[in-house]
């Protein structure tokens, strides 16, 4: 025999049922975005994108943005461990100590096979000196735990050709503490550049120049005896090109204090997109700038709509958890008892 659910049963069990139909509505919309890696891509960023801040991204570290995320912690005892290796301390200024990290990475292993490794930290160096695994984003991981533990200061520079999704490019820039200047290192593809008079380029000159003065850039290798990251340079060339318009800056450069992350740990083992998910919620994730022109304001507007539209969707999603919470609560204790169902 059926039972009738009472008036407020009944109001609990429609509130239950839309709550859910909520959250399957949140689900759908971000769907789309969960079926390829360039997607997921584009949803992290829009989610860490923030707006310019008043320091600009033209600093130095004699005047570090307060809200920039330096690495807060010691370096990890394998990487501690490797520069002293490589003798990094001894060498006579960062420009050496870059070419000489540039050098370990790129030759450790006989041949480089390339591929998104997708690991911790540790993990990630290893295969890159072992096995020649690694894309461009290990690389630059890499290459910041190496340069932090011989304190040379660095950020990530990073470009796409997506509207700001996962197909681009990421490379990390020096500060040379004995030229006093930002240096640009790409490091996965063995190259730096250096203007007409052989002075070698920041990441802003380096991105003005191939603007407005291309012919007078150099692209010189990092290391003569390891592989260029293209055999044709004109390739090269139109690579950079192509990301000219959607640059940004991640703002931090605290690969230690990221790995080590409780949430990043634990959430690591399991997808690649789960463990980002793990340091946004921590707290650890740095955040990104757009360097925002003409050129890219309809890329730029697209990406900070979906950042809206994040947001929506996570206080519409938390109260309708929360209403669901409740409305279960209720029906449980609003249950009819067995004498009543009979």
């Amino acid at each position: 025999m059926l039972v009738k659910l009472a008036p407020p049963r009944r109001r609990w069990a429609a509130l239950a049922i839309g709550c859910l139909l909520v959250l399957l509505a949140c689900a759908a919309m971000l769907l789309p975005y969960l079926r390829s890696g360039s997607e997921l891509v584009r949803l992290r960023n829009a989610w860490l994108l923030q707006d310019a801040p008043r320091s600009g991204v033209n600093w130095t570290p004699a005047a570090w943005p307060a809200d920039f995320r330096q690495e807060p912690g010691p370096s990890m005892a394998l990487f501690a461990t490797q520069a002293r290796a490589l003798k990094l301390a001894e060498l006579p200024d960062d420009w050496q100590r870059a070419q000489a990290i540039s050098r370990h990475l790129l030759t450790g292993s006989a041949v480089l096979h390339g591929g998104a490794i997708q690991s911790d930290l540790q993990t990630t160096y290893q295969r890159i000196v072992q096995r020649g695994d690694g894309y461009c984003g290990d690389f630059v991981r890499a290459f910041t735990a190496l340069a932090l533990a011989a304190e040379v200061p660095v950020r990530q520079w990073a470009f796409s050709f997506d509207g700001f999704g996962g197909h681009g490019h990421v490379w990390p820039e020096i500060w040379n503490r004995q030229a006093q200047r930002w240096q640009l290192v790409d490091v996965f593809n063995n190259a730096y550049f250096t203007a007409a008079d052989g002075q070698i380029l920041s990441a802003l000159a380096f991105r003005q120049a191939l603007r407005e003065a291309p012919d007078s850039i150099r692209m010189q290798r990092l290391v003569a005896e390891a592989r260029p990251g293209y055999a044709e340079p004109a390739k090269a060339w139109d690579y950079y090109r192509r990301g000219q318009n959607e640059w940004y800056l991640w703002w931090g450069n605290n690969v230690f204090e990221y790995d080590r992350a409780v949430l990043v740990r634990a959430l690591g083992g399991v997808s690649r997109s789960l463990e980002q998910v793990g340091g946004i919620l921590q707290g650890v994730q740095p955040r990104l700038q757009v360097l925002e022109e003409p050129a890219n304001l309809n890329q730029l507007q697209a990406l900070r709509s979906l950042r809206l539209q994040l947001q929506w969707l996570v206080v519409l999603g938390a109260v309708a958890k929360l209403g669901l919470l409740l409305s279960l609560i209720m029906l449980w204790r609003t249950r009819p008892s067995r004498q009543e169902t009979r």
